[in-house]
């Protein structure tokens, strides 16, 4: 007889999966685990007084699901005496998976209910000229509700732009809801009980670089840099001689970019930490208007430390290089100025 103590059921992240626990009266165990349908697991255990843990889901799972954002898991168990090979039982557990590598203090299905797919919380800054992104889990309709100085507020319907059954991602580039004769301040995306609010900053700095990155949840968000920033190059050279002179027979060039966030809100600063930890981040290019995913890059330094003091705000600095081996990159993508994204000829 097999007798679960603790089982899943329902929906979890992958960070936050629980142990599953079980009786046995046999003397092993053998159990099967598939992910949409796909086996990743199987194995005989044997329990120890009877009883049997499967612990640690979170790091066996957590690769598969990353794949689908989304996954079902079945875990089927099936009892074994030792006089015979047939199973003497057999049970099996389910739930519904969703990607995501941060330990969240609620439930996943209420979390997915009511939020976007995002660690910001509060509203993130951002300008007319600049590309933004949300994503959700759910049927729900998407609206945006914007907000004008000297003009009443305004609703815009909005459709996903890409996504499948299981989630959904929506473009709010604040430049969709500019209207004639007023000027633009913020707005707010709903999306069933799911609200999250960008504020507009009409300074419209300059911005290099521009980095797209997978959160936390797998899904892109963009983060525009406004500081310094700046490129140094450094070379490896081999030397030997070749007959009767000297010769550089390899050189390996590194490609180092350092980069400032610039100041930014103490709501956007956690948010900000999704960048250093990202696995995937590449450069975004601007040209005529129009983004493009540039080169893949990797975090190699960052620094995001930052008080509560009155006097201070939030402001990160990183390092980051390209990650392929030829660092001798000419991007034709690129509009303005050497490190600008914008859409200006500043200093051209």
């Amino acid at each position: 007889m097999i007798s679960v103590t603790q089982s899943i059921s329902g929906t979890y992240f992958s960070a936050n999966i629980p142990d599953v626990v079980f009786v046995i009266d046999g003397y092993r165990a053998g159990v099967t685990m598939t992910i949409d349908g796909v086996q990743i697991y199987s194995e005989h255990l044997y329990p120890v007084h009877g009883e049997i843990t499967i612990a640690e889901l979170d790091r066996l799972l957590t690769p598969y699901v990353r794949q689908k954002l989304k996954a079902k898991l079945v875990i089927s168990i099936n009892e074994f005496v030792v006089a015979s090979d047939k199973p003497a039982a057999s049970t099996s557990l389910s739930a519904d998976i969703i990607y995501c590598v941060a330990d969240i203090n609620t439930t996943a299905d209420d979390f997915i209910d009511t939020h976007f797919l995002t660690l910001l919380e509060g509203e993130k800054l951002t300008a007319l000229n600049r590309l933004e992104y949300l994503h959700y889990i759910g049927s729900d309709n998407a609206s945006v509700i914007a907000e004008y100085q000297c003009h009443d507020k305004k609703t815009f319907p909005i459709l996903p732009v890409a996504g499948n059954d299981k989630y959904k991602t929506l473009d709010v580039s604040p430049s969709q809801f500019v209207i004639d004769d007023a000027f633009l301040i913020g707005f707010v995306v709903q999306a069933g009980k799911r609200s999250f609010r960008f504020s507009i900053d009409f300074d419209e700095p300059d911005c290099a670089p521009v980095l797209v990155f997978d959160n936390s949840f797998g899904v892109e968000e963009l983060i525009y840099c406004t500081g310094t920033h700046t490129v140094a190059p450094t070379y490896k050279r081999s030397q030997g001689y070749i007959g009767k002179f000297n010769r550089n027979y390899d050189i390996a060039e590194t490609r180092t970019f350092k980069a400032d966030t610039g100041f930014i809100p103490f709501s956007m600063a956690v948010w900000a930490d999704e960048l250093f930890r990202s696995q995937s981040v590449h450069v975004v290019n601007f040209k005529d208007g129009h983004p493009n995913v540039g080169k893949e890059v990797v975090i190699t330094d960052s620094k995001s430390e930052y008080s509560n003091d009155d006097d201070e705000m939030p402001r990160f600095t990183f390092s980051y290089q390209y990650s392929q081996r030829n660092h001798n990159v000419l991007d034709m993508l690129r509009s303005g100025r050497i490190f600008d994204n914008t859409f200006d000829n500043t200093f051209n």
